[in-house]
Formats: C-alpha cells, sequence, structure tokens
C-alpha cells in the first residue's frame, strides 16, 4: 500500500480524510497533556484571573465617570477618566494654540492617511511618490501656517503626536534607501574607498547609542553650517534619526543581497546587463523581499525609540503626558496619561506587525 493511501485512504471515488480531533482533545493534549503541563496551566490561569479582576475593577468598576470631575477621582478607587477626558489634547497636541488644534488633527491624519495608503499593493508604484509629495506639503502647510490665511505657528509649539508621527515617518522614508545606498557600497562596490567608508560610518554608528547621535544632531551639527544658516532642533532631530536607522536597515539589506544566490549575478551578467539594471532588476527585488522580515523589525524598533527625543527637548507624546499630570490639579493621574499613550503605541506596533506578517506571506 502506498504511502498516499495509508494517510488519506480511498472510498471509491471520494477521498476518506481521518476525523480531526475533538475541542476538548485538543485542550487536554495542549495544556494538560502531563502533570507539568497541567500545573503550569492552572498557575497562569490564576494569575490571569487574578489580572483580569484587578484590571476590570481599575479601569471600570472602581474608576470615577468620564463626566465626573477631580474630586470624583480622589474618591474613586480606580482610573480617573475625567482627567483623560480634560487632558487629551494637552496629551495629543501639547502647546500648539487650543483653537488652533484641529490643524493638527488634520495633519496627523494626513500622515496616517499616507502610511496606510502606502501598505495597498496598488499604491506600490510613482502614485506613491505623489501621495507622499502631497501628504508632507499638506502638513507642513497645516502645522505652520502662513498660508491660505492659516496662522502662523512656530515649531517650538509643535508637540505631542504631530511630533512623533513627523520624527518616525520621515525619519523612517529617507533612512531607507540611504541604508540600501549604504548596503550596496558594503557588499557590491569594488572601490575600496567607498566599501571602506560604508563599513566605517555603518560599524561607528551601531556602535554608539542612539542618545549620542541626538545630541551630536542638537549641538554639533549646527555648528558645522555656514555662517548664516541655521537648523531648526526638529529638523537636526531628524537628521540624526535618518543617519542613526540608515546604519541599521543597511545591515538587514545586506543580509538580504548576501542570500541571493551568485548565479542570479552570474546571469545577468551573462545577459550584458549593466550595474545599474542588474541591481535595480535582479538583485535588490531578490534582496529586500529576502530582508523584508529584518526590515520591519527595524521599522518597529525605531518607530519606539522615536520617543528617546523627550531627553533632548523635542516634546513628542511622551513629554506632553507628562505636561498634563504636571498641572497641580491632576498631578496624581500620570498613570492615566502614560495608559493613553501606551494604548496608542500599542494599536499602530500590532498593525505594523500584523502588516509584516502579511507582507511576509505575500512576498515568500
Amino acid at each position: 500500500m502506498s504511502v498516499l493511501s495509508e494517510e488519506v485512504p480511498f472510498a471509491g471515488d471520494a477521498i476518506v480524510r481521518p476525523p480531526r480531533d475533538g475541542f476538548v482533545r485538543q485542550v487536554r493534549s495542549r495544556l494538560f497533556a502531563t502533570k507539568g503541563d497541567t500545573a503550569l496551566t492552572l498557575v497562569l490561569a490564576a494569575v490571569i484571573v487574578a489580572f483580569g479582576t484587578f484590571a476590570l475593577d481599575w479601569l471600570v468598576i472602581g474608576a470615577a465617570a468620564p463626566w465626573g470631575s477631580a474630586q470624583d477621582c480622589a474618591a474613586a478607587r480606580g482610573a480617573c477618566w475625567p482627567f483623560v477626558v480634560e487632558k487629551h489634547r494637552l496629551i495629543l497636541f501639547g502647546t500648539y494654540p487650543y483653537e488652533e488644534q484641529w490643524r493638527p488633527f488634520l495633519a496627523s491624519v494626513l500622515l496616517v492617511g499616507g502610511v496606510g495608503a502606502s501598505m495597498l499593493p496598488s499604491f506600490h508604484n510613482r502614485r506613491l511618490l505623489w501621495l507622499w509629495g502631497a501628504a508632507s506639503i499638506g502638513f507642513y502647510v497645516l502645522m505652520a501656517g502662513g498660508y491660505l490665511g492659516l496662522e502662523s505657528v512656530q515649531p517650538e509649539r509643535w508637540n505631542g503626536l504631530p511630533i512623533l508621527l513627523m520624527l518616525a515617518i520621515f525619519g523612517l522614508v529617507f533612512a531607507y534607501p540611504l541604508g540600501i545606498g549604504l548596503a550596496l557600497a558594503r557588499h557590491q562596490s569594488q572601490l575600496p574607498a567607498i566599501r571602506a567608508f560604508a563599513v566605517l560610518y555603518i560599524e561607528i554608528v551601531r556602535g554608539v547609542p542612539m542618545i549620542m547621535v541626538l545630541f551630536l544632531g542638537l549641538f554639533v551639527l549646527p555648528l558645522m553650517m555656514p555662517e548664516g544658516v541655521s537648523l531648526s532642533p526638529l529638523l537636526t532631530t531628524m537628521i540624526a534619526l535618518v543617519f542613526f536607522h540608515s546604519a541599521y536597515f543597511a545591515e538587514a539589506v545586506r543580509g538580504g543581497l548576501q542570500a541571493v544566490p551568485d548565479g542570479q549575478f552570474e546571469a545577468a551578467n551573462s545577459q550584458g546587463l549593466t550595474y545599474v539594471q542588474k541591481v535595480r532588476l535582479i538583485v535588490l527585488p531578490q534582496a529586500l523581499s529576502k530582508s523584508m522580515p529584518e526590515v520591519m523589525n527595524t521599522v518597529l524598533g525605531a518607530y519606539k525609540d522615536t520617543s528617546l527625543v523627550v531627553i533632548i527637548g523635542i516634546h513628542d507624546i511622551m513629554a506632553t503626558a507628562k505636561m498634563a499630570f504636571s498641572d497641580p490639579g491632576w498631578q496624581h493621574y500620570g498613570l492615566e496619561a502614560y495608559l493613553l499613550v501606551g494604548v496608542w503605541y500599542l494599536i499602530t506596533c500590532w498593525c505594523l506587525s500584523s502588516y509584516s506578517r502579511w507582507l511576509e506571506r505575500r512576498t515568500s
């Protein structure tokens, strides 16, 4: 009898598939197969029940109602939702003029919408360049003002969520192609000087902490500018982020380049393709596909690390959260402020990781 007939026996013309285990049997085999598995399952179940009970009590049962006041929060044993209602605009938009906060809201929607459109395969062409060009111009016009009758707002008052999105998105958008260039220079360049520069740059940047790069960008880069040329702290911070993340992208892409078989290079050479044609049409598509999991992991890490800019005085959403509970009337509710920030990071990082898994399945 063949192997096929043993695994999937035939009954006439119909295929008889082996019966699947029931739900109870699957649970028993996965959670209670041995005494050790049973003990671990019971301990974890007890922890989950205890944590769930505490979370339910703190978030709902013992919490102050959102329409309450600070006095209601003082009497409550749980979360202070009136604090979130009162301070959510400060957490999201910081010191941006209160009556103009619809502008940073729309600017944030533009950037988030641009990221969402970038995830659609139908936009993986030149339309994506036009989309981001329009989104970038729209973001600047909304945030800075001075155009279309909008009140001018200085960059020092740009705070909160728009700053987080701006630094993370534009920093990654410019760092990725720079990282691809560095990876090609390190892996394929025939010129020793270019390869040595790429190796030196990547190893030095990856060998120092991100905070050091941010401080260099904020305090050293302006000193290197020609006389009369000044850079805003936001711009210098973004440049520092681009330089830092590009080194990590370079190593991720270099791993993909090393995974491309040598036969692909030989086949391209046999067809008489130029170096640019070989890289653009044959090498890079395969290398980027193979390096996609590591690239997306770098994107997630870089997005979360953007919150470190608070150390150099850039008021992103972490800094505005601290500003919110610095109010003397709401000093005891920092947990609620950071919970709101944590929910934002959880949702956005979950979306990025889900897209990463989908993209990996699609390109495999």
